[in-house]
């Protein structure tokens, strides 16, 4: 059904969420304030990264996310290690190039997403990649879809986004390409129509053309 599938990393190749929320954590203890940590990945999950710095800043009276953000990414980037992809990445994305189609990574994170890939010898499934140096608006915006789109003179049709949150599947649509939304404890229940919702990776290689 579909050649050509567009990546999000955070969430959906790679396992990054405890790393994510256990850096969150230790930032925000490092104010005196403590967190719960079912209720930020919960937040991240449902909404952003962004996003939940914006909500526990304005909850606790902090009043510069952006700087809590600038002490949150060296604390993240040391877990980077830790980080692994999920069940299954490796047999889709071998299956979509041996199938004839292509992988492109689709993520806000920078260039750390490319060497855990090449950590795993991931990298080498993936024909080409936006990362967070190229500097496009961020999901939902489309433009980082459309410029690979353009560049390979792809037809949405034959396109899909796979990623974990709501952003990822409007980001999509926008592009008019589908949605794979893979939500593996169901936290998505924000108004979205992927065009499929999966529980475990493994599930997208039915829909490979």
């Amino acid at each position: 059904m579909y050649r050509e599938f567009f990546w999000d990393f955070d969430g959906t190749l790679f396992d990054t969420y405890p790393g994510m929320v256990k850096a969150f954590i230790t930032v925000f203890k490092d104010e005196n304030i403590d967190l719960d940590e079912s209720a930020v990945y919960k937040r991240m999950r449902q909404t952003s990264l962004g996003q939940t710095f914006k909500y526990y800043c304005d909850q606790n009276g902090l009043q510069d996310p952006k700087k809590m953000r600038e002490l949150y990414n060296p604390v993240e980037e040391k877990l980077e290690e830790n980080m692994h992809p999920f069940v299954g990445v490796k047999d889709v994305l071998e299956r979509v190039v041996d199938e004839g189609g292509h992988n492109y990574l689709m993520t806000h994170r920078n260039q750390s997403s490319l060497e855990m890939l090449d950590g795993f010898d991931l990298k080498k499934y993936f024909k080409d990649a936006v990362t967070a140096e190229k500097s496009f608006p961020r999901k939902p915006n489309p433009a980082s879809l459309n410029s690979l789109v353009e560049k390979y003179e792809l037809n949405p049709e034959n396109c899909v986004m796979v990623g974990d949150r709501v952003l990822d599947i409007e980001a999509a649509h926008n592009a008019k390409m589908s949605g794979i939304l893979f939500d593996p404890d169901d936290l998505i229940v924000e108004p979205v129509e992927p065009e499929h919702r999966i529980h475990q990776i493994s599930d997208i290689i039915k829909w490979i053309d």
